[in-house]
């Protein structure tokens, strides 16, 4: 099937389990009694009403995404995907991930959730190559590059770029790569959509409208011109050239490291296109959260005392530290996701990287 058409059908599948959900608790709370009806707290015909208009504003959010999907499919940009099968979106789970995603990245309700990753990641860029920056400005020279592997729907590339730094990305899920082309390229005013990304989530709520609670994005003006394009396809792959030797300055990866099926090579890459001296700093945790089977790449999920080993070959490790938080998640619900995750921060030695851009 058409990559288009997938991305396309995914976003139908979650719009008839959105309706069946809404169906489920009308039957479930219309079908109380009388007696049981009138403990409630709010009327259940109001309940399913504010569910039918939250599902609305979600479905016309997405219905523009998919209009953005079929816009972009005649230029070509969506034939690349292609190239990655194994990351094809599948199920309604895969929207409510990317629904989810533009709360941390792209909302106010976000920002405490990225907050430490992102001010660890831009504060260590920001030690090591802030002295070359301002060198960079008074000599009229190039900005320090800057490289954010598995970048989601963009805002951490944002962030590099708002600073001042020269930058490149790169994003391989499907549905996360549109959906930073539709932010680039579509939602450049702040607070212009609004979504009610939690409305299916009725369990394990604090309050009663909790799930239905409206979430405004993005939360910045994103000026023309603001964020290039990311490129899609696999960090491995895509550098795995002899021009990407030594072409950056630094490497941010946050919750991108453990998404390579050969997390070996992952690293190899890293040390082929930092300089040496450059900065390599992490952030996430080591989940492994790849769909590797027979049929495709078999992963390699290695714990963090053999990765800082791989990773010691080609840089020295400065700082490491881990630190709990939470990824994409609903901050008003009972139940969470918590990850440890490892931070650290790592310089580049003059090592060779064997094996990689042609060597």
């Amino acid at each position: 099937m058409d990559p288009a058409n997938v991305l396309l059908k995914t976003i139908r599948t979650y719009a008839e389990h959105s309706h069946g959900e809404v169906h489920r608790v009308n039957r479930n709370l219309t079908g109380l009694s009388d007696g049981d009806q009138a403990t409630l707290t709010w009327r259940a015909e109001d309940q399913v009403q504010k569910m039918k208009e939250a599902v609305s504003a979600n479905l016309e959010f997405l219905g523009n995404i998919g209009n953005f999907i079929r816009e972009v499919q005649a230029s070509g940009l969506l034939s690349r995907l292609d190239e990655q099968p194994d990351c094809m979106p599948q199920g309604s789970k895969a929207i409510q991930n990317l629904l989810q995603m533009f709360v941390r990245e792209w909302s106010s309700e976000g920002l405490e959730e990225r907050r430490e990753c992102f001010e660890k990641l831009l504060g260590s860029l920001e030690s090591h190559l802030r002295p070359q920056l301002h060198q960079a400005k008074f000599s009229g020279a190039s900005a320090p590059k800057v490289l954010c592997p598995g970048v989601h729907l963009g805002r951490l590339f944002f962030e590099v770029l708002a600073r001042g730094y020269a930058a490149e990305a790169c994003e391989n899920r499907p549905l996360l790569f549109v959906g930073g082309e539709f932010v680039r390229k579509q939602c450049t005013q702040r607070e212009v959509s609004r979504i009610q990304p939690f409305v299916l989530q009725t369990c394990n709520r604090f309050h009663a409208e909790d799930h239905i609670r409206v979430v405004a994005i993005p939360d910045v003006d994103i000026a023309e011109g603001t964020l290039p394009p990311v490129r899609f396809g696999d960090f491995v792959r895509l550098y795995d050239t002899a021009n990407a030797r030594g072409s950056f300055d630094a490497m941010l990866t946050a919750f991108a490291l453990d998404t390579s099926s050969n997390i070996i090579r992952y690293v190899r890459t890293a040390a082929h296109v930092i300089r040496p001296g450059g900065l390599w700093a992490n952030f996430g945790p080591l989940a492994y959260d790849t769909d590797n089977d027979e049929a495709h790449d078999h992963g390699v999920e290695l714990s963090w005392e053999e990765l800082s080993y791989a990773v010691s070959h080609f840089f020295e490790i400065q700082e490491q530290e881990f630190v709990s938080a939470f990824h994409a998640s609903n901050e008003k619900s009972m139940m969470q996701i918590q990850y440890s995750c490892i931070f650290f921060k790592a310089v580049r030695n003059d090592k060779p990287s064997p094996g990689v851009g042609g060597t």
